[in-house]
């Protein structure tokens, strides 16, 4: 897995199983600590007996992408596609950031990036996103990056992307 994308202050990098497993283990040396949620950790789970039941060419699609500052090295971030792409094309994303680097621009420069990556798939017409109904950040974010909400529905905002 060497696919790699960069923005203006930014890295993100799909990572491997032993990076998910030690997310998983609450044990990830590459990343900040406040990124780690139960949420996360459960999406962590899935994503790994995703990874494992299909060919490693489609990991990009079911891993979290490590989102690194460029000049620190630090791992803030993670964002990545909650399957593969729906029967009309759109993936779900889900992504998080960790607190104490919030409200500095970076999960919309990540998203912006994550979505070019995607656009580059032929097969991929557009993203969603389900964000809870008070989750001011990230409803920022998703329409700063061009998400519209299309509805709520079991308390969450759904937000759609079209290529």
């Amino acid at each position: 897995m060497d696919e790699r994308m960069c923005s203006g202050r930014l890295l993100l990098k799909p990572l491997p199983l032993d990076g998910m497993t030690q997310i998983w283990r609450k044990d990830p040396s590459f990343l900040k600590q406040s990124v780690i949620s139960q949420v996360i950790l459960d999406a962590v789970a899935h994503k790994m007996d995703q990874m494992r039941q299909v060919p490693s060419d489609l990991h990009p699609w079911l891993t979290y992408w490590l989102i690194q500052e460029k000049e620190s090295k630090e791992g803030i971030g993670l964002i990545g596609c909650k399957s593969l792409p729906d029967p009309q094309g759109y993936v779900e994303l889900g992504y998080a950031m960790a607190r104490e680097c919030r409200r500095k621009g970076y999960m919309t420069e990540a998203l912006l990036c994550f979505l070019d990556w995607l656009y580059g798939c032929p097969f991929c017409n557009g993203a969603m996103l389900s964000i809870q109904c008070g989750n001011e950040g990230s409803r920022k974010v998703a329409k700063r990056c061009g998400f519209v909400c299309e509805g709520i529905k079991e308390g969450s905002g759904l937000y759609r992307y079209r290529f």
